[in-house]
């Protein structure tokens, strides 16, 4: 099998899929930053977070586990069997949050502003994850995006009217992704059948061990990880207030068009790294893809870079133009994230989650003890500042392991480039403005032709077999 044009496949799938059905939302910026004020995106940007950390950790992630182990088994009766293993824990996950949440909430002495909204958006945020790895199990790929699509656009057209009509503020957001997930999730549950195939005769607590025990150590790093990337977020609310943690929102919203490129690309890896199995030269395959999407970030995350100080202007009301200045910061940050999120799979492909603890750890250790410090001193900046040197770490630790792990090295003209690139950029974006952009941004083009001109080669290639 040749895995290059499998992994551009889906990667093309993934990418018009997800990307760009999440960049139409990313567009509805202005009109978000028009209606919105800091303080309540500021405070919907934090349940949001919140609802990152408590999910995965209270429903197991067993969706990681599920995903990993149907690749085990070639049997549709075999992989059903795993899924219904992983429902029970999904059960016991959703009456465990339920629990929580209501306790936690009827004990603080405020009021939580649209409780109930958040409460099932928590709910539907861990099916929604759970449909989408079963669907992905069976290599649905094609239904995935569909779904996705159509919830997208549900979404979005229930934001708009009633934002624009209804004069609604941030209730708007979490009402258009409870109805817009809501029916992705039935339209995959008629599609790939998960309660009609579900089985008691099949529950094993032997198989539920084990999808435990792979999943429990991504749920620490769970943990670890929004030490490292969503504490900032609580941080800024309570220390500078929802004003600025608005701010800190629509800043990461920009960044993260270069999170969803580099996700179309991991969702693609994710499937050909556990369909490798026992080959003997998936190492190999690991170091080139690796290096393949670090060249992806360092080259488009620098172009990207440009490309949102233009247009920022004209995207984002004039009430948030304070984040202008932690953009660069905010988005390197993302970038080296990315790059460690994408090589944290290679310990999933070998069933080795544990190895990602250590890493996470100790960069979110570094962030909590940084965050306080510079944000009490430099403010905003400073906190953006310091996610930004946690990252570094994160990055740089997981690469370590996997060079003495796994023999997997970074090719230095990559490296260095991208590098160099993506400096350069940054200093573009502070120093310039305006149509001055633009000739920055053309160089930057041909660059990319020339950096990914094999890749495109193949990809024409592709497209011409295809027809």
């Amino acid at each position: 099998m040749n895995y290059l044009k499998q992994f551009i496949k889906t990667s093309g799938v993934f990418f018009i899929g997800n990307t760009l059905t999440k960049l139409i939302g990313i567009f509805l910026l202005p009109l978000y930053t028009s209606k919105i004020n800091p303080e309540s995106f500021g405070y919907y940007d934090l349940t949001i977070s919140l609802i990152n950390l408590v999910i995965p950790i209270l429903f197991f992630q067993v969706w990681d586990g599920i995903f990993r182990f149907t690749f085990d088994y070639e049997k549709v009766a075999d992989k059903y069997a795993v899924i219904s293993n992983g429902i029970m824990i999904q059960i016991f996950g959703a009456l465990l949050y339920s629990i929580t949440f209501f306790v936690v909430t009827s004990s603080l002495n405020y009021s939580i502003e649209y409780k109930y909204l958040i409460f099932i958006q928590g709910v539907l945020f861990a099916f929604q994850y759970y449909y989408n790895f079963v669907a992905r199990s069976f290599s649905k790929n094609t239904l995935l995006v569909a779904t996705g699509l159509l919830n997208s656009i549900i979404s979005i057209l229930i934001n708009v009217i009633l934002i624009v009509i209804y004069s609604m503020g941030i209730e708007s957001l979490y009402i258009s992704y409870i109805v817009g997930t809501l029916i992705q999730i039935i339209i995959l549950e008629v599609k790939v059948k998960v309660l009609s195939n579900f089985k008691v005769s099949t529950i094993s607590i032997s198989l539920i061990k084990k999808l435990m025990l792979f999943s429990l150590p991504l749920c620490l790093t769970t943990i670890s990880y929004w030490l490292l990337s969503g504490l900032i977020r609580l941080v800024i609310s309570n220390r500078l207030g929802m004003y600025e943690n608005g701010l800190y929102g629509v800043t990461n919203r920009l960044s993260s068009i270069m999170v969803l490129v580099v996700n179309s690309f991991q969702l693609a890896w994710y499937e050909m790294s556990y369909s490798m199995g026992k080959e003997e030269n998936k190492k190999s395959y690991y170091g080139k893809s690796l290096n393949y999407i670090l060249k992806v970030i360092l080259y488009i995350g620098s172009i990207s870079l440009i490309i949102i100080k233009l247009i920022f202007p004209y995207m984002i009301a004039e009430q948030y133009h304070e984040a202008l200045t932690i953009i660069p910061i905010t988005f390197i940050g993302v970038l080296i994230n990315s790059y460690a999120s994408f090589a944290s799979t290679l310990f999933l492909a070998e069933k080795e989650s544990s190895k990602l603890l250590m890493p996470t750890l100790i960069s979110a250790v570094v962030n909590v003890f940084c965050l306080f410090l510079l944000t009490n001193t430099f403010g905003l900046v400073g906190a953006t500042i310091s996610l930004t040197v946690a990252f570094f770490i994160n990055g740089l630790i997981i690469t370590i392991k996997l060079k003495k792990l796994y023999n997997i090295r970074l090719k230095a003209s990559v490296l260095y480039g991208g590098v160099a690139t993506l400096i350069i950029s940054t200093f573009v974006f502070y120093y310039f403005k305006g149509v001055y952009l633009i000739p920055f941004i053309l160089i930057l083009t041909v660059i990319l032709i020339y950096v990914f001109k094999d890749i495109l080669i193949t990809v024409v290639k592709l497209l011409k077999f295809n027809r």
